[in-house]
């Protein structure tokens, strides 16, 4: 079996998507902060920027694991594949979940029995940031006959299946708003699932070189759509109230911003490019064997901030009563980061705990 390549850029990927996650989770719900989504104001504006430009930490984890996933027949078998992910990432999940459902659900009056965890857990509402491991669990199920699509087919055939993903799961649902509508169309390709095209498009864009016309074009069309989202975000939120879809708690319309939807993929395909080119300043680096080890961090900071959040953020936050908003915005995302891959890094260290941490 063929070794794969090791890409530098993956590392600092990892790094930038992790801390994204905890971004989104500590500073971009203007609720936690008692900002009024009534009417205009700096902090609203700003978490609103925050949410759009942090979001690409979920889109990018996707499109890594396709990147690293998709070929592994060229390293070995499909039970050997199945063994990893169930070691590396379901026991994880559940193991988690299980602590999760204690110490966060539980923490909010929840009913702590064994329906309501197996009702909760299939929902997703024990641990709401855990919510990308059912979608990449799915892709995992379906990474056999993906990977024989990458493996055997044409780059025609692969850039079609993409073209398929892309369609149904980001344009899609737009016209569906634009005219009011639920196309058929969208529930009818048994291959297509939820933000598939990231996992594809992260293994395509890792795999094929773009010539440097196409860079800029991807570069040009990403900023366009960045400014597009930030636009319509804070225009619907305020001027239009009743768009229908994915109006998400505090009042903050996301219907064109959200991560599903045909501008934000957009957005992720150029910063996953923008990091791509930086492999060979990256390979050059003397700190790059630092950040290895700071991205094999990264699984574990996944798993362990929302506790993180739930614990610990408001005694912090004490201590940041009398300084201004902006600090608060600023410091607490780097507390609950560093505080995670420090204890992500001690449980690692003891032997009959670090399968937690894989």
């Amino acid at each position: 079996m063929a070794k794969s390549k090791k890409y530098y850029f993956m590392y600092l990927n990892a790094i930038a998507s992790s801390f994204a996650v905890v971004v989104l989770h500590t500073v971009t719900n203007p609720a936690q902060f008692g900002i009024q989504t009534s009417r205009p104001s700096f902090y609203l504006i700003l978490c609103i920027i925050l949410g759009i430009i942090f979001s690409y930490g979920v889109p990018i984890f996707f499109m890594q694991s396709g990147a690293n996933i998709l070929n592994y027949r060229d390293r070995y078998n499909t039970k050997t594949f199945f063994i990893k992910r169930f070691n590396k990432v379901v026991i994880p999940f559940i193991t988690w979940s299980i602590i999760g459902f204690f110490f966060i659900f539980g923490k909010n009056n929840g009913s702590l029995t064994i329906k309501a965890f197996i009702k909760n857990f299939l929902l997703g509402d024990i641990v709401g940031p855990y919510w990308f491991f059912y979608n990449i669990t799915g892709f995992y199920l379906c990474a056999p006959f993906v990977s024989l699509i990458i493996k055997y087919g044409s780059k025609k055939i692969i850039k079609y299946t993409l073209l398929i993903l892309i369609v149904t799961n980001t344009v899609i649902p737009i016209v569906n708003i634009l005219i009011k509508t639920q196309s058929l169309f969208g529930s009818s390709f048994p291959f297509v699932g939820s933000y598939a095209q990231y996992f594809i498009a992260g293994w395509y864009l890792t795999h094929n070189d773009l010539s440097e016309r196409r860079y800029k074009q991807i570069y040009l069309l990403g900023i366009v759509m960045l400014i597009f989202e930030i636009i319509t975000t804070i225009y619907f939120t305020f001027y239009i109230k009743q768009i229908p879809m994915l109006n998400y708690p505090g009042g903050i319309v996301k219907t064109f911003s959200d991560i599903a939807m045909i501008p934000s993929f957009c957005i992720m395909c150029a910063f996953f490019l923008f990091f791509k080119q930086r492999e060979c300043w990256l390979e050059t680096l003397s700190a790059k064997t630092l950040l290895a080890k700071g991205a094999s961090l990264t699984f574990g900071i996944y798993l362990i901030h929302p506790f993180l959040v739930t614990y610990l953020l408001d005694p912090f936050n004490k201590f940041l009563v009398a300084f201004p908003l902006i600090i608060r915005i600023i410091v607490d995302p780097l507390v609950i980061y560093f505080a995670s891959g420090i204890i992500t890094l001690y449980i690692r260290k003891i032997k009959y705990l670090k399968w937690l941490m894989p």
